[in-house]
């Protein structure tokens, strides 16, 4: 039996989505859906009000913009859970190690970042993103942090672990503390018998810099870096480059470019200055094109 919380102020996705819920979930449960977490502080604080009334012992926190592909995936929730007493959080994309440099939970390591999950891109084809660390051949992977396009715990763990909607009220790295933080005492993973489609490609903008920013620097209690197994060699480096890669192509302002560099200490390592340079070059390349424009 499951309880399934879904923050949604659109009407034709809630009704797509429970749609398919219905057709796949394969085990007694309910929808619940919270149609003013804006109102209410985020999606933390939405997830909160909608867990409170859950009459399940497991619960389902997950986006409105996803459908289910796997035939039964409740049941198969519902036995991860089962067979293991220590297991607090699961999820469809995380990563073994979090660097103490911002990021998300993401870190572009072969030997931490484990996903299983089809993105439908702007064309509306579904690519499958499936990582899995060399010897973890499981269907379920520890993990220290989950992306939070659906994540499932029991009631109490989440009574023991609410989100955090005293500093983190907006839409953005709920998903990163709450799973920071109930990994310290249980065991958070990623399985890979539950398929899904995700319909978006993320909002990695100013808003979301910021709230990456202020979530390191101010929200994190979870000592970092944290990791499952011993760290890649030059492993903090190697997220940071990642980041201002994945990063430099979004509509980010040049404020928050620099507030990134600064906040990640990108400049600590020489062998990056390379790619700080292109992590601001869109802003180089338009000064160019507007200076070019005004001496012709």
């Amino acid at each position: 039996m499951l309880s399934i919380i879904i923050c949604s102020i659109d009407p034709e996705r809630v009704r797509t989505v429970t749609a398919n819920i219905h057709a796949t979930i394969g085990v007694e449960h309910e929808v619940i859906i919270i149609n003013n977490a804006k109102e209410l502080g985020g999606m933390g604080a939405g997830y909160n009000t909608g867990a409170a009334r859950a009459q399940y012992e497991t619960i389902c926190f997950m986006h409105d913009d996803i459908e289910f592909l796997t035939a039964g995936w409740g049941q198969s929730v519902l036995s991860h859970f089962k067979s293991d007493a220590s297991l607090g959080l699961i999820g469809i994309a995380g990563s073994r190690y979090k660097s103490k440099t911002i990021s998300g939970w993401w870190t572009n390591q072969a030997t931490a970042d484990c996903c299983n999950i089809y993105q439908r891109n702007l064309k509306g084809k579904d690519r499958k993103f499936l990582l899995r660390p060399a010897g973890k051949n499981g269907v379920i992977v520890p993990v220290k942090s989950l992306d939070g396009v659906w994540l499932c715990t029991r009631k109490r763990i989440w009574e023991e672990f609410p989100f955090n909607t005293a500093d983190l009220k907006g839409f953005h790295f709920y998903d990163l503390d709450i799973s920071l933080r109930i990994s310290e005492k249980y065991t958070v993973a990623v399985v890979y018998d539950v398929d899904l489609v995700h319909f978006s490609n993320g909002n990695f903008g100013d808003e979301w810099v910021r709230g990456a920013i202020f979530f390191h620097e101010e929200v994190n209690k979870v000592a970092l870096p944290v990791s499952l197994d011993a760290p890649a060699e030059n492993a903090e480096a190697h997220v940071c480059k990642s980041w201002l890669r994945r990063l430099r192509i979004e509509k980010i302002s040049w404020e928050n470019r620099k507030l990134w560099v600064k906040a990640g200490h990108a400049m600590d390592f020489p062998g990056l200055w390379g790619t700080v340079a292109g992590f601001y070059f869109p802003y180089v390349k338009q000064a160019k094109i507007k200076l070019k424009t005004i001496l012709s």
